[in-house]
């Protein structure tokens, strides 16, 4: 089954909401109609789409979602099925993988290892490894992979990310990972430009940070951050456990973006601090406050108040220690994204007025719905820093919006012309309005995603993404 054959006046009434918390909070009904595209053209009026609609058309089964206001948790609904062939409704109990919001909650463990003193920041971060060393490179002669640059993605390290193990499939070491030795199926992680330069995302640097945390506590890293995190938090949902313990029956089934699910329903992710974490909307909200009362000099279960500061001071890339920071005043917020097989998440905190958004779903195309819905809790709410971006439609003759069509990293992306305007599509998902606002620049609506166009000899050979580059196919 299909997750589009989930009508969406079928799915309107798949709701569940946690118990103890407000079911009937005068924003719910509004926010589950307004999901507008996060991307405006000047001059159009964007009718809202309900969420119900919004999943179906992006075949995303099961959408969670829990919401902060004054400090606390004020509603948590999950909407459709966690499991579409056995027809599981989600929960809000119902775990998902939570994708690179791993990373954040992993550093929050990693920052009280440095409050007691057992790590160090700037150290070398190969005097506080014992399995395993960077590799020697002349580039960090001069200042070497420190905590603080792997935390902040400032090392210079490799590895954007990764993409897991399927069900079944042999799952290497964390030292395997960082090796690149089979079975391991990503490069090896090594040190690319001078540490402290330049803000360049990695996930490898991340998996350092796992093991350095693992190699100086002699822990196991579901352990460890289990003790350190899950329960002071009172987060009982969560666990970096990978797989997922078989006898856990609450996990939700990822689902490609074509609405086929992924086989053995998830991958496997020894990168656990990167992206092993499973969890619920309603643990993350937890951690969430956990950090704004620390920022605020309240509870220290989580970090004390000049740790929580530190970690969310915006350095290069506007990013802190684990997580990204935007925003000024009001809008002040920390954030971050979680992208695993089949799942997808985003985080939100303000760091003024006590007040957040976690939504998670089990779609590889959650994020058309997941950001809307984002945007649209904080628009009910009057909260400010996720406005709509308005651009600026380019007029541009037929031939050369045709110039665009074709198909971009062997069927990653791809870009068609239908009805005067372009489409693009991601893989076998949905089709997507693609807004041209110059000769060399596209804008995906639905995904607040631009890409430069890349030509050679006046023909356009490829799409350009920040570091990401897809080739257009022959």
């Amino acid at each position: 089954m299909r997750t589009r054959d989930v009508c969406a006046t079928t799915m309107a009434w798949l709701v569940l909401a946690a118990p103890g918390l407000a079911a009937e909070d005068p924003h719910i009904a509004r926010i589950e109609h307004d999901l507008r595209p996060l991307v405006q053209v000047q001059g159009r009026i964007e009718p809202s789409t309900s969420l119900a609609e919004a999943m179906a058309a992006h075949h995303v089964p099961a959408v969670s979602i829990a919401v902060i206001d004054h400090g606390r948790i004020v509603w948590a609904r999950a909407y459709g099925y966690a499991d579409v062939a056995g027809k599981v409704r989600a929960t809000p109990a119902t775990v998902f993988q939570a994708g690179s919001i791993s990373k954040p909650v992993a550093a929050s463990a990693a920052l009280q290892l440095v409050q007691e003193g057992l790590l160090d920041l700037d150290a070398d971060a190969n005097t506080e490894l014992k399995s395993w060393r960077i590799p020697a490179s002349p580039l960090t002669a001069e200042k070497p992979v420190t905590l603080r640059g792997l935390l902040t993605h400032t090392a210079g390290l490799t590895v954007h990310g990764f993409p897991g193990y399927a069900a079944g499939a042999p799952v290497p070491t964390v030292v395997q990972v960082l090796e690149g030795k089979p079975p391991a199926n990503t490069a090896p992680v090594v040190v690319d430009h001078t540490p402290g330069t330049a803000w360049s995302y990695s996930g490898g640097g991340i998996t350092i940070a796992q093991l350095i945390m693992t190699d100086t506590t002699g822990q196991d890293f579901p352990d460890l951050m289990d003790k350190r995190v899950f329960a002071p938090l009172a987060m009982g949902a969560s666990t970096y456990e990978q797989p997922l313990p078989a006898d856990r029956h609450d996990g939700a089934a990822g689902y490609l973006s074509s609405g086929a699910p992924v086989v053995g329903r998830a991958h496997t992710y020894p990168e656990m601090a990167a992206a092993g974490l499973w969890t619920t909307p309603t643990d993350l909200a937890k951690w969430v406050i956990a950090l704004q009362h620390a920022y605020d000099g309240g509870s220290q279960a989580l970090l004390n108040q000049a740790t929580a500061r530190a970690m969310v001071t915006p350095g290069l890339g506007g990013w802190g220690l684990g997580i990204q920071v935007d925003g000024q005043g009001d809008s002040l917020r920390f954030s971050h994204g979680g992208d695993d097989w089949g799942f997808k998440a985003q985080l939100v905190g303000w760091l003024t007025g006590g007040r957040g958004v976690v939504v998670m779903a089990n779609g590889d195309s959650g994020m058309a719905v997941i950001q809307p819905l984002v945007q649209a809790v904080a628009r009910a709410y009057g909260w400010k820093g996720l406005e709509p971006k308005l651009i600026a439609a380019a007029s541009l003759t037929d031939a050369q919006m045709r110039a665009f069509a074709g198909r971009y990293g062997h069927g990653l992306f791809s870009v068609e012309m239908a009805d005067g305007k372009l489409w693009g599509r991601q893989g076998a998902g949905e089709r997507l309005e693609v807004v041209p606002t110059s000769a060399d620049h596209l804008m995906v609506l639905a995904m607040n995603l631009g890409f430069d166009v890349v030509r050679k000899d006046g023909a356009v050979t490829a799409l350009k993404a920040g570091d990401l580059v897809i080739a257009r196919d022959p």
